[in-house]
C-alpha cells in the first residue's frame, strides 16, 4: 500500500488547479483519474480541425481562467458579447423551423427583448418558486402580444439551454441570487487551439495516475484508504473533485456512510443535462452568422471556425437534450439535418460530411454536463463544500457557492478553495 500526504480525486479543471494550488506551498499530491485522458468535460477533437465536444468558452472578462490563459500565452478570441456595443456579431432567431427577423442591435431588437426575458427580475423572487411557476405568473401580468412574443418563447428555451435545467425543477430564487452574485463580467471568448490548451497548462508538473478509478473510500479523523481495481492508497487528506451526478450514485462507495447533512446536500442538488451535436459539411451553405437561437430540440446553433472543414455546433440543454440523447447518435444527425434543412433547404443534406454526437448524460465518468439548483435545495452548496473530519475536501463545480457553478472558472476557484482548506488542517 502506498502513502501519500494528499490525494485528488479527478483530473479536470477542478482537480488539476488543486494539484497546482498545493505545489505552489511545496506539496505535490498525486492525481487519481479513473479515465484514460485527462481533463473530465473538457474535451477537444481534432479529426477534422479543432473542435470542443465538451467545455468551450471563457464565460466573462473577469473569470479567473484568464489567469492561466495570461501565463500560459494562450491564445483567445472573443466570441459573442451582446453586452458589448463594439463587438461584431450576427444573431439569427428562428421559430417552428420559419426565419424570424434577426436582430438589428436596436434596444427594441429580438435578441434584447429575450434578454430582457432571460434577466427579468432584476431582483430574485421573494418565494423558491421555479422558473416555470415564476414564468406562468409572468404570464398572468402581460398582454397577449407580450405573451405570444417570440423573444418570450425563446427565452424559456433559452434558460433551459444556458441551465442545462427542467424549469419545472429549476429554481428562480436561487438562480437569479446566482447571477446577482456572480463576478466573472459578461463576453463569451473561444479558446482557437482547443480548451484542451487550459487543461494542459494545468497538468503541468502533475503527478497523475489514469486509469485508476475509486471504488470506495475507508475513512476516519486519520485518514483514508482509497481502493482501487489493483491497489490501495493510504492518503492523511482527500480532494473529491467528482461530479455531483457520481456522488449521487454513490460513487465511490464510502466506509462509513458519509454524514447525513452530506448526502442530503448532495442529493438536493441537481445534474443538468448538455448534448453536442456536430455536423460536418463539404462546404458551407450558410451566410455568415454568430450565434442561431431556435426552439428546436436542437435549441441553438453557431459555425465551428477552429474547423478545417465547414462545421455548424448544435446545442442543447435540460429536457431537449434528455429528448436529442433519447434519439441515439444516427437518428440525431437526422434531427439535425432536418432542423437545419427546415431553413437552410436542400443544401444541408446534399453538403453533408460526417456528425458526431457528444452525449454527456450518458457518459460513464460525467453522467451530466454541470449542476444547477432546483427548489427545495436550500444551502445545499454550502453544505456540499464543507470538508468531512478534515479528511475528505470537495470541489468540482457544484460545490462552488459564490455563483461561479457550472463553470470552468466555477471548478478551478473551488478546486483552490479546497486545495487551501486541506493545508492549512496539517
Amino acid at each position: 500500500m502506498t502513502q501519500h500526504e494528499f490525494v485528488i480525486i479527478g483530473a479536470g479543471v477542478s482537480g488539476l488547479a488543486a494539484a497546482q494550488q498545493l505545489k505552489k506551498h511545496g506539496i505535490r499530491p498525486l492525481v487519481l483519474e479513473a479515465r484514460n485522458r485527462i481533463g473530465g468535460r473538457v474535451l477537444t477533437d481534432r479529426s477534422h480541425g479543432v473542435v470542443d465536444f465538451g467545455a468551450q468558452y471563457i464565460h466573462g472578462t473577469q473569470a479567473v481562467t484568464w489567469e492561466i490563459v495570461r501565463d500560459h500565452h494562450i491564445s483567445i478570441q472573443e466570441w459573442f458579447n451582446e453586452t458589448n456595443p463594439t463587438t461584431q456579431h450576427t444573431h439569427l432567431f428562428a421559430l417552428d423551423g420559419q426565419w424570424l427577423t434577426d436582430d438589428k442591435a436596436d434596444k427594441h431588437g429580438l435578441g434584447a427583448r429575450m434578454g430582457e426575458w432571460c434577466n427579468h427580475p432584476t431582483e430574485q423572487p421573494a418565494n423558491d418558486i421555479s422558473f416555470d411557476t415564476y414564468y406562468r405568473a409572468l404570464v398572468s401580468t402581460k398582454t397577449l402580444a407580450e405573451v405570444n412574443d417570440p423573444a418570450f418563447i425563446l427565452a424559456q428555451v433559452r434558460n433551459e439551454r444556458i441551465e442545462a435545467a427542467d424549469l419545472t425543477r429549476l429554481s428562480a430564487y436561487h438562480t437569479f441570487h446566482e447571477r446577482n452574485i456572480s463576478t466573472s463580467g459578461w463576453g463569451n471568448f473561444k479558446v482557437p487551439n482547443g480548451y484542451d490548451a487550459i487543461v494542459n497548462a494545468l497538468a503541468q508538473d502533475v503527478d497523475i495516475w489514469l486509469n485508476s478509478p475509486i471504488l470506495q473510500i475507508d475513512w476516519d479523523v486519520n485518514g483514508a484508504i482509497l481502493h482501487l481495481p489493483k491497489a490501495k492508497i493510504w492518503a492523511r487528506r482527500i480532494i473529491l473533485t467528482l461530479p455531483l451526478s457520481l456522488l449521487q450514485l454513490g460513487v465511490p462507495a464510502f466506509n462509513p456512510p458519509l454524514p447525513a447533512a452530506k448526502v442530503q446536500a448532495i442529493q438536493a442538488l441537481a445534474m443538468g443535462h448538455v448534448c453536442k451535436l456536430v455536423l460536418w459539411f463539404k462546404l458551407a451553405f450558410w451566410r455568415d452568422f454568430t450565434f442561431l437561437s431556435t426552439n428546436g430540440v436542437i435549441a441553438s446553433w453557431w459555425p465551428v471556425l477552429s474547423s478545417n472543414l465547414p462545421t455548424l455546433m448544435g446545442y442543447s440543454g435540460g429536457p431537449r437534450a434528455i429528448q436529442l440523447s433519447g434519439l441515439g447518435t444516427a437518428a440525431a444527425i437526422e434531427q439535425g439535418l432536418y432542423e437545419l434543412s427546415q431553413l437552410f433547404g436542400d443544401d444541408v443534406r446534399e453538403q453533408f460530411s460526417a456528425g458526431h454526437l457528444q452525449d454527456w448524460s450518458t457518459d460513464p465518468w460525467a453522467r451530466g454536463a454541470y449542476s444547477y439548483t432546483p427548489i427545495g435545495a436550500g444551502n445545499a452548496r454550502e453544505h456540499l463544500a464543507k470538508n468531512v473530519e478534515n479528511t475528505l475536501f470537495f470541489a468540482g463545480e457544484a460545490a462552488n457557492i459564490n455563483g461561479h457553478h457550472a463553470t470552468i472558472h466555477g471548478a478551478i476557484e473551488r478546486g483552490r478553495q479546497a486545495a487551501d482548506e486541506a493545508r492549512q488542517t496539517g
